[in-house]
């Protein structure tokens, strides 16, 4: 089998200007035990949500040597996914990388985590109370670390006049006492608040983030199970909200018929995610299982991720690199 080497993975490190995390940033992160060459044979298999799946596909793919690209998928002609080259690859390696990238969501890929069928997950929020309630059931702990910056963002019809809300009109709509558009601003229509599906990063991120503290109605009838979904949805519905991260919005849809809205004047882009002035800047999370060999690929991956050694990696998959603070 071909072993394409990309060098020690403790000791590559970012060629360009963006600053790394240094050690003591993280002190209750240990040091990986030994320093080992990656390759496919030995790569970790990775997962995570749908929104970190070009990151993941990139870094495995600048770490292994394999040329890669964005291209547009065919099948929906809506979406944007880094490919990878596999015309150098035996049939045998190819069947292992494809092996090790796994895509199974960010609830799917926490679980498979706790159940030791992945080795590291990368993901667009933290663990959530439902995951965390089963790992202690399972007697499992999952080491956790921010990677890099995203930003939660509302979207609307590109054709809706409004391009603006305070945080207190977004909850209030999502409360169901803000039901028609001219209330903010536009059309004499009624809002269609859309939500996202139980324990998807969004939906997650909606209740604890930008609701803590308040019960949302429920809106039985109008959620979205998947991640496009609010995109098919908004592209018709001219009168519909709903949320997504905004690096889904800014590198894999790419829509000009939704729009992302201001929030309380602040315009979700990198520079307001890279300086924190949005005021929903998130962080996209690596985990792995707390008992993990520290001398195995995928806790050196972990840990170099963790620290800031690719941030090269991170700055070209189209996410913002965290700063130290």
């Amino acid at each position: 089998m071909t072993c394409l080497l990309a060098g020690m993975l403790v000791s590559c490190s970012s060629d360009d200007d963006t600053e790394e995390n240094t050690d003591e940033e993280i002190t209750s992160l240990e040091k990986p035990t030994a320093t080992t060459a990656l390759t496919i044979d030995n790569a970790p298999v990775i997962d995570g949500s749908d929104s970190t799946e070009p990151l993941r596909t990139l870094l495995m793919c600048r770490l292994l040597g394999i040329d890669c690209q964005w291209m547009e998928e065919l099948a929906s002609s809506m979406t944007w996914r880094i490919l990878p080259d596999y015309s150098r690859l035996s049939q045998e390696d190819r069947k292992t990388f494809s092996q090790k990238l796994q895509n199974w969501n960010t609830h799917s890929s926490f679980l498979g985590c706790i159940d030791g069928h992945n080795d590291i997950i990368i993901t667009a929020r933290g663990i959530s109370r439902d995951e965390r309630a089963y790992a202690e059931e399972k007697g499992v702990e999952l080491l956790s670390s921010p990677m890099a910056k995203d930003a939660f963002i509302f979207i609307v019809n590109a054709d809706n006049p409004v391009s603006n809300l305070s945080i207190e009109q977004v909850k209030r709509i999502y409360m169901g006492e803000i039901t028609n558009w001219k209330e903010v601003g536009g059309n004499d229509a009624p809002i269609v608040p859309y939500i996202r599906n139980a324990n998807s990063g969004s939906q997650e991120k909606m209740e604890t983030v930008v609701m803590a503290g308040l019960t949302m109605p429920k809106w039985d009838t109008l959620i979205l199970y998947t991640m496009i979904s609010p995109y098919i949805t908004l592209e018709r519905d001219k009168n519909g909200i709903c949320y997504t991260p905004f690096y889904y919005y800014d590198s894999i849809v790419r829509s000009g018929m939704v729009k992302a809205l201001s929030l309380d004047g602040i315009k979700p882009c990198k520079e307001t995610i890279k300086n924190d002035t949005y005021p929903y800047v998130t962080e996209v999370m690596g985990s792995v299982r707390s008992d993990i060999d520290k001398s195995s690929t995928a806790y050196q991956l972990f840990y170099n991720l963790s620290i800031g050694k690719y941030n090269n990696i991170i700055d070209e998959s189209g996410y913002v690199v965290r700063t130290k603070k």
